[in-house]
């Protein structure tokens, strides 16, 4: 069993509870490894391609009629991911983003028609536009049983309404993720897996075992399961012939999904693209500074919020996502002399932002040495990178901890690179995995270590202009691998996951 670190406290989380015995659901089956952690729907098999029904000309005229004249509600729609419009969300409330709550039915399926021929090119379709379309990551805490789900949420420039939604729920098997495709705000298909730490490609995945549902006029049409060479289906044509216990398990699942589907749809098209910033405040000598003002600005947008430290000198900030501007802060406490935390730049679709521990001291006894942690010593001048190559740097107190190695994985190929410095090399269908391991405590299996916590462990991005991406690693946690940043094409991800069990031992 695996965790997500939340805070200095250990969260345990369970998987979503799987619908037991249909087989359907990709549940049923006990599953040791199902390896990927792509979110893209997957093309129809040639089984599922054969059942599509080809419409005529007249049909497809007036289909396209019909699409024609759909109006968009307004209240469909995304709130703006403008600056001021996340502030004005922050002032409403708080900061303090919901629940999400699937156990209340608020959702229900319509009525079944068997007779309606399903669009199964609707998914690539929907893929397909989403090349231009906004991205934004949200992460909310699920009621009940207390997981950590977190939002890719792709919203349409042009009508702000969303078409896709990819959740990855934290899980004590592994990772849950499931899509959700809309079209005009209606439920069009879903796709489900279970996915581990790292992933390999999706064929090995969908080998494994995978369920692909489609739905008309909010009601399931169709739903697939693949399991190595078996494609097992139902649909709602043949539902009357099905028995009993599979009818009762088709209805559960339609309830289930409809109603997720929708919940998250209208949870998240109010949360515009925000982040956490949180850290520590400590003395000379490690102990906490209760009640330190920390007052956070961006010069560009005139934005300024103040918090005070708690207990443990643990502070945080919701802040919008600043692509414009670096956030800066600054640090007061009684007499003490001001400290500074400049530069921290909050890259679209980030979730959490750790920056690490700010000593203090009183005036003149500042002899805390934090230039060590930054020091970059790199494979190579980043102006001789080529112009689709990144260079990964990590640095740490080595006095704090030995041992320390990057572990970059390619999920496309399943290679792995653990040098200090790397170079990736980036196109269209890259994609990257960047993780920091404790190699002495995770071979030791001592995981409940938080000696890397405490290293000042930080990661440089590079490209051949400069510095694009600088993480710290989170504080206050126990753990032998933090998950990093993603890179997909030539888009970085930050991920900023802490985990003290992994599952698979690839990283020792």
């Amino acid at each position: 069993m695996y965790y997500l670190r939340i805070k200095s406290a250990v969260l345990p989380i369970v998987l979503t509870v799987c619908l037991a015995g249909f087989s359907l659901t990709g549940c049923g089956r006990k599953t040791e490894e199902i390896v990927t952690n792509k979110d893209e729907a997957e093309a129809p098999s040639t089984e599922e391609a054969s059942d599509i029904s080809i419409p005529s000309v007249e049909d497809i005229e007036e289909e396209a009629e019909e699409e024609k004249d759909v109006e968009v509600n307004d209240e469909d729609r995304a709130v703006s991911d403008s600056f001021d419009e996340a502030v004005a969300f922050i002032k409403k409330t708080g900061g303090v983003l919901p629940e999400i709550d699937y156990e209340t039915v608020k959702y229900k399926p319509a009525e079944r028609d068997g007779d309606l021929a399903i669009n199964k090119k609707a998914p690539k379709e929907i893929e397909e536009g989403l090349k231009d379309d906004k991205v934004k990551t949200i992460r909310l805490i699920r009621s009940g049983n207390g997981a950590t789900i977190d939002f890719t949420v792709y919203t349409d420039p042009e009508d702000g309404l969303i078409d896709k939604i990819v959740s990855t729920e934290y899980g004590s098997e592994g990772r849950e993720v499931t899509g959700f495709y809309y079209k005009n705000g209606v439920l069009l298909y879903t796709y489900r897996y279970l996915d581990d730490l790292y992933g390999i490609n999706a064929d090995d995945a969908r080998k494994s075992g995978g369920q692909r549902c489609y739905f008309i006029n909010d009601f399931l049409s169709e739903c697939y399961a693949t399991y190595g060479d078996n494609n097992e289906s139902v649909n709602a044509a043949t539902y009357k012939d099905l028995n009993p216990d599979i009818r009762k398990e088709y209805d559960e699942m339609e309830a289930e999904l409809i109603n997720r589907a929708y919940i998250n749809y209208n949870v998240l098209k109010d949360i515009p693209s925000i982040a956490k910033i949180y850290g520590y405040v400590a003395d000379e000598q490690g102990g906490t500074l209760a009640n330190t003002s920390i007052t956070i600005t961006s010069e560009a947008n005139g934005y300024t919020d103040t918090v005070t430290s708690d207990g443990d000198g643990y502070y945080e900030f919701i802040v919008p996502i600043n692509t414009a501007d670096w956030y800066n802060m600054l640090f007061e406490y009684g007499e003490f002399a001001p400290s500074k935390l400049n530069d921290i730049y909050i890259r679209p679709r980030t979730i959490e932002y750790p920056a690490g521990v700010t000593y203090m001291a009183p005036v003149g006894g500042n002899k805390h040495d934090t230039d060590v942690y930054l020091l970059d010593v790199t494979k190579q001048s980043p102006d001789k990178l080529k112009e689709n190559q990144y260079e990964a740097v990590l640095t740490y107190d080595n006095e704090k901890i030995a041992g320390l190695k990057p572990f970059t994985l390619d999920l496309n190929s399943g290679k792995y690179d653990n040098d200090d410095s790397q170079v990736i090399t980036v196109d269209s269908g890259t994609d990257y995995k960047y993780f920091v391991t404790d190699q002495v405590n995770g071979k030791a299996g001592n995981n409940l270590t938080n000696d890397m916590s405490l290293s000042g462990a930080q990661v440089k991005l590079y490209n051949k202009n400069g510095l694009v991406g600088s993480f710290q690693v989170p504080v206050g946690h126990s753990g032998v691998v933090w998950e990093v940043f993603e890179i997909k094409g030539s888009e970085i991800i930050p991920s900023n996951n802490y985990y003290f069990e992994t599952g698979k031992n690839i990283f020792f």
